[in-house]
């Protein structure tokens, strides 16, 4: 009787057997389908990232300017079309092409399914730089190959590349200057920070590096009192004295400098 009831016991059904001869086939075909599915993605991947396989074939620009050249712009946007549509990295073709003279700013996007989509903002020009380059509204330099048709805008000079100290000192003193009339050619400040400003009829006006506002308006109290008959005689006025100023007459007055108190 004993051994009967033994044999029963093995001949019982064990549920996590069964359940894992249900399932283990289920859970490997899964693990299979998903190997499958990976390495197929793989494979698509890098199908779709090969440039030969996904190419770029048109640069499209837009944006209102007069003196980007949409060729040039496109030029640089095609430089990167190596790298395919989908490999190609559009923040490496904005730095490109917002490094060309005339481009303040850019963004650049993919337009499916071989497109580069670029739209731009031009730069403006508040003032030349020397002779070389130009300043934008707010203080950027920037330098085109060709300057000629600003010759009529302001020159500013300024030691390194600060040319927003400069457009803000320009703007301050042309304020100033605006009520008698008087208009600024150039403004510099030298390598010793000092300020020299000529005007359109060629006077120039030493303010040196400190107190240039006072001088300034000293400058601006005496103008229509004395300089404003003899301006166009005027070489410059040397506003750095405590007291006064120095003029020296240009060559055709054939007068000997001179310094007023007041």
């Amino acid at each position: 009787m004993a051994s009967k009831n033994k044999r029963s016991e093995k001949q019982q059904p064990r549920p996590f057997l069964d359940g894992l001869r249900h399932w283990l086939p289920r859970i490997t075909g899964g693990v299979l389908l998903l190997v499958v599915i990976v390495f197929a993605g793989e494979r698509l991947t890098a199908k779709l990232i090969d440039p030969q396989a996904m190419k770029i074939k048109s640069v499209q620009v837009e944006g209102m300017f007069e003196h980007v050249k949409p060729l040039e712009v496109k030029q640089v946007a095609a430089s990167f079309s190596e790298q395919g549509f989908l490999g190609v990295d559009v923040g490496h073709v904005k730095l490109a092409i917002e490094a060309l003279p005339w481009v303040r700013q850019a963004s650049v996007r993919r337009v499916w399914p071989d497109t580069l989509y670029v739209s731009l903002e031009e730069r403006t020009a508040a003032a030349r730089w020397g002779d070389a380059g130009l300043v934008s509204p707010d203080g950027a330099l920037f330098f085109p190959q060709d300057i000629t048709q600003f010759a009529q805008l302001p020159v500013l000079i300024g030691p390194g590349s600060n040319g927003a100290l400069v457009l803000a000192q320009y703007r301050k003193i042309r304020g100033l200057l605006a009520a008698h009339d008087l208009v600024i050619a150039q403004i510099e400040q030298d390598e010793r920070r000092a300020w020299i400003v000529t005007l359109s009829s060629g006077m120039k006006l030493l303010l040196g590096r400190k107190e240039s506002a006072i001088r300034l308006a000293r400058f601006i109290d005496i103008y229509p009192k004395v300089l404003m008959t003899w301006e166009r005689t005027i070489d410059e006025v040397d506003l750095r004295y405590t007291n006064g100023f120095a003029v020296r007459w240009n060559a055709v007055t054939g007068k000997e400098n001179e310094i007023a108190q007041g």
